[in-house]
């Protein structure tokens, strides 16, 4: 499902405007990178919750060169589902 789906199903469902569901959805997630840059976890209940975790520099052999590489760290986000979103979808 991709964005214009998204925000399709939620104007449906939600009986407004597609354009003011673009609008929140492009809020939400500028408010979610900026706090997951910042290290914050995002706790979304029924859901689950995002949370940074942040990966220290690495050397890394280069198969086909045989050169070591020094990769620079990097933030990845991590998600775990709620239990009652697992419940749910066992349930299907």
């Amino acid at each position: 499902m991709d964005n214009n789906a998204v925000v399709n199903e939620l104007s449906k469902s939600m009986g407004r405007d597609a354009k003011d569901i673009a609008a929140l959805l492009d809020g939400i997630t500028a408010i979610m990178r900026e706090k997951l840059s910042a290290m914050d976890s995002i706790a979304i209940p029924g859901f689950g919750t995002f949370e940074p975790v942040k990966e220290d520099e690495r050397i890394q052999n280069e198969l086909s060169t045989g050169k070591r590489l020094l990769l620079p760290p990097e933030i990845t986000v991590q998600f775990k589902s709620s239990a009652l979103l697992r419940r749910k979808i066992s349930d299907r």
